[in-house]
């Protein structure tokens, strides 16, 4: 960043929070959510690489995430990835201009 780069992180919402406290404004923290907990579920379960434990993690997981979903700058819902991708991709676009 002392360079002038531009950096990106892929972190889960704890660290979403986190470089946001650190970093304040120089950062455009983005949740992508989905459509709904069930609909995760869904996918999850249609995918077939998890345990049913870990789907159950996942789910309780996400439930307590999205209750933090105000702490960001950004909330997109992943309902169809072509548009999630370009709403995300606009965005980052415009805070790096």
């Amino acid at each position: 960043m002392e360079k002038g780069n531009i950096v990106v992180f892929d972190v889960d919402v704890k660290g979403g929070m986190n470089l946001k406290q650190i970093f304040g404004k120089n950062t455009l923290a983005i949740f992508v959510m989905p459509p709904s907990v069930e609909e995760l579920e869904r996918r999850l379960r249609h995918r077939g690489t998890e345990t049913e434990e870990k789907i159950i993690q996942r789910l309780v997981k996400a439930r307590h995430e999205l209750k933090l979903v105000t702490n960001f700058d950004l909330q997109i819902i992943n309902d169809d990835l072509k548009i999630s991708i370009e709403k995300a991709y606009k965005e980052i676009k415009k805070f790096i201009s």
